[in-house]
């Protein structure tokens, strides 16, 4: 095992714990090969792991979760598998909101699968917010070849740690995992690709329905020393001004 701890500043808060460990290994009776990369963010009473799991070569977890410290926690939960069908399929996605926390998701419905999907959620209690992202990469008869990246942003005021993931195929049956970060980018350049995403979205959902749910209501007893700010709220459809669709 491979373990890493650094201490990142941040302008809004100071200083983010950022602990990485990184695990490989092999069934000698099969042959298959197992993976495991898990990210923990510690700021103040919040904590934010992202676990991401290879299991016996074929099957992907990626955990994602949240804690205030408050008594509010957010979960995300995606397995992706191979499949003779579609290719590289996401099979299974939870969400799970307790507490002080609003979301908004954009996601595909049914096969043809569509090519991109956004799940934000901002906690009111602590301020921070988090945005995960998925972008598939599709041949000519729209089996998925790869998960081009799916990324997660952990969103701190001005600036936000970027974690990107990629899943591809490996070999006839198995797929290969790739995380890379976490890095830290402004807040005002994550705005920027998830709204091209989005445009993307909307210009490609060819008769698939794009599903879209969030609160309207801006949270307003959120610890503004810590708090996305006003674009991000704008733009997650959170405080209120949605945008048309």
């Amino acid at each position: 095992m491979r373990a890493n701890k650094n201490v990142v500043m941040l302008k809004s808060v100071g200083s983010l714990e950022v602990n990485t460990q990184m695990q490989q290994s092999t069934d000698f009776q099969t042959g298959k090969f197992s993976s495991q990369t898990c990210i923990t963010y510690l700021l103040g009473k919040t904590r934010v792991t992202l676990n991401v799991t290879l299991e016996d070569a074929n099957v992907v977890h990626i955990n994602l979760s949240e804690d205030s410290g408050k008594g509010s926690s957010a979960n995300l939960y995606l397995v992706v598998t191979r499949n003779d069908r579609y290719g590289i399929i996401c099979n299974y996605m939870n969400t799970k909101f307790m507490g002080s926390y609003d979301s908004c998701k954009e996601n595909y419905c049914a096969p043809p699968l569509q090519d991109r999907e956004v799940i934000r959620c901002l906690c009111r209690e602590s301020g921070p917010g988090g945005c995960f992202t998925v972008v598939k990469k599709k041949d000519e008869n729209d089996v998925t070849e790869r998960v081009k990246a799916a990324t997660y942003n952990f969103i701190v005021g001005e600036e936000t740690m970027h974690v990107k993931i990629r899943i591809r195929k490996e070999g006839r049956e198995g797929l290969k995992v790739e995380v890379e970060g976490p890095v830290k980018l402004t807040t005002e350049y994550m705005i920027h690709v998830v709204s091209r995403m989005e445009e993307k979205m909307e210009s490609d959902q060819k008769g698939v329905s794009l599903v879209r749910n969030s609160k309207s209501q801006r949270p307003h007893d959120v610890n503004m020393e810590h708090a996305v700010d006003d674009r991000v709220l704008t733009q997650w459809g959170i405080d209120g001004r949605v945008k048309s669709r």
